[in-house]
């Protein structure tokens, strides 16, 4: 499920100081050194215990995104407190004022990142002094977690390239977090599944399986394929599929440019009598018979 929230906004969260709160000795972390300039300015992973090493409400040198794994910290804003769940993710603005509690037997599981630039995507844009959150689904949560990984691999063995492999990988964030709140990777709705599938069938006439292929095409199953084709045309995909084959054969057939053989092999028939055998039970008349009769009508417009 992916749900939204727009966090407060207080206006005297500039008086609060800006800076960097660090977990205690020995838990994991990356800090940007001064002199590198990076757009990662701050990296944590792992489990923290905010309820006996509590982070002071301040503001932040740059952009927060933060995916809780396990418990339920509470993020501290001025004067609220929010609990948060596993599968919670948050972008806070720098000069939204937080800080980090828990219970007094609490532990947590965060990945952490704190990026230089603002996002770069609209859908992930943060108003001053607010934070968004989301409450994303196992598929963005285990992406996450890859970039995560990414990220920490890059600062552990930087080289001349990890400055922008990092933009790269801050712009990836925001793209990936973008779409799944524009909902892009939801299932199609059955209205558009059926769109792709009529329109590869008309790409395909020639495919020898073509409800195989198709199934394959749209990642679904054959029995789903066919429940869709009688919903929304009364027939199997199979027949609608040889339907639209001997539709276009007929239009080859008048224009009178291809021979029948021609035209049974750029349909994907092996042998022209079982184009023929097709085409008269959906037809009810042979390929020669409109050929011919293509032919008589225009030898009769010539001669007039």
């Amino acid at each position: 499920m992916q749900h939204d929230c727009l966090g407060y906004q207080n206006k005297q969260m500039s008086v609060f100081p800006k800076a960097l709160h660090l977990p205690p000795p020995g838990r994991p972390r990356w800090v940007c050194p001064e002199s590198a300039r990076l757009d990662l300015l701050y990296l944590a992973w792992g489990h923290r215990q905010y309820g006996q090493n509590p982070i002071p409400v301040s503001r932040h040198p740059g952009w927060h995104y933060v995916l809780i794994s396990r418990g339920k910290p509470t993020l501290v804003l001025g004067n609220e407190q929010k609990v948060l769940n596993p599968g919670d993710f948050l972008i806070i603005d720098p000069d939204c004022a937080s800080g980090w509690t828990d219970r007094s037997d609490g532990v947590s599981e965060l990945l952490v990142w704190i990026w230089r630039t603002s996002p770069i995507c609209r859908d992930c844009a943060v108003k001053q002094r607010t934070y968004r959150q989301w409450r994303i689904g196992t598929q963005l949560w285990r992406k996450l977690e890859q970039f995560h990984a990414m990220c920490r691999q890059e600062v552990e063995q930087p080289d001349e390239l990890t400055n922008l492999a990092l933009k790269q990988l801050h712009l990836t964030i925001d793209i990936t977090v973008a779409r799944h709140i524009q909902n892009k990777f939801r299932p199609p709705e059955p209205s558009v599944r059926i769109e792709l599938a009529l329109r590869w069938m008309a790409q395909n006439l020639a495919a020898p399986n073509p409800v195989s292929a198709l199934c394959e095409y749209l990642q679904i199953s054959p029995a789903t394929v066919v429940r869709m084709f009688q919903m929304y045309h009364g027939e199997p995909p199979a027949v609608y599929h040889q339907r639209l084959k001997m539709r276009k054969a007929q239009e080859l057939l008048e224009t009178g440019r291809l021979s029948v053989k021609e035209i049974s092999r750029s349909l994907g028939y092996k042998h022209p009598n079982d184009f023929s055998r097709s085409f008269r039970q959906f037809v009810g008349s042979r390929p020669k018979d409109v050929s011919n009769s293509t032919s008589r009508r225009e030898r009769s417009r010539r001669r007039q």
